[in-house]
């Protein structure tokens, strides 16, 4: 029969193990996972993907841009280093000063039919290796997404998630079961159809990206 203390000591004995840097289950724990905070306070857990795919991007403007680009350029950063966006198909996204892989743009509103004919004053757009935030949706998000009680903030991880999922190879999206989350690749900035609106892609798309 084993004693109470000496049971107490062979718990302890192995707590301190898996606490040890550098055993198994501490090495484990490092690598898969990343602790992150929602803004309300609480932990949010993610596991990361393993990049399988490393692009570069810059970051430009065109017409008048009355809106920070310093908040501009960081919000997009974490917007593709949070491990519930395109990290989950296994892109990393690093900035650099000119050219890259693509470019993301803060434009005036009246600028986007420049980038092409199709491309709307009211909306974002991607055209090429343009990635196109139009500042009229960045500063005030959308009808639609206000009406819902949305933050600006999540707004904005939406559109950068959105125009740069056209860039990765995905087309528009639609909302297939009510009540659940619209994919991001939908065009939430004119409405869900009875989805929730949702800023991030989902595992669906985050697979597609994988496999291209």
């Amino acid at each position: 029969m084993i004693r109470p203390a000496r049971a107490l000591v062979a718990v302890a004995l192995v707590l301190a193990v898996i606490a040890v840097p550098g055993s198994p289950a501490s090495a484990f724990e490092a690598e898969g996972r990343q602790d992150r905070w929602h803004a309300n306070g609480q932990r949010a857990e993610a596991y990361a993907v393993p990049a399988r795919r490393r692009v570069t991007y810059s970051v430009t403007t065109r017409g008048r841009i009355t809106a920070s680009m310093e908040v501009f350029r960081r919000h997009a950063q974490e917007t593709f280093d949070d491990p519930r966006g395109w990290r989950a198909g296994g892109v990393r996204f690093r900035r650099v000063r000119r050219g890259g892989n693509f470019t993301l743009v803060l434009a005036a509103a009246g600028t986007l039919p420049s980038f092409s004919s199709s491309c709307s004053v009211q909306w974002s757009c991607r055209v090429g290796r343009y990635v196109v935030i139009n500042q009229l949706r960045w500063t005030r998000a959308s009808p639609a997404w206000n009406a819902a009680g949305r933050s600006r903030r999540d707004y904005r991880h939406l559109v950068v998630n959105h125009e740069t999922g056209h860039w990765l190879g995905l087309g528009h999206a639609s909302c297939r079961r009510g009540g659940g989350r619209a994919p991001v690749m939908m065009q939430q900035s004119k409405g869900t159809g009875g989805c929730r609106f949702n800023p991030w892609p989902l595992p669906g798309e985050a697979a597609a990206v994988r496999r291209r």
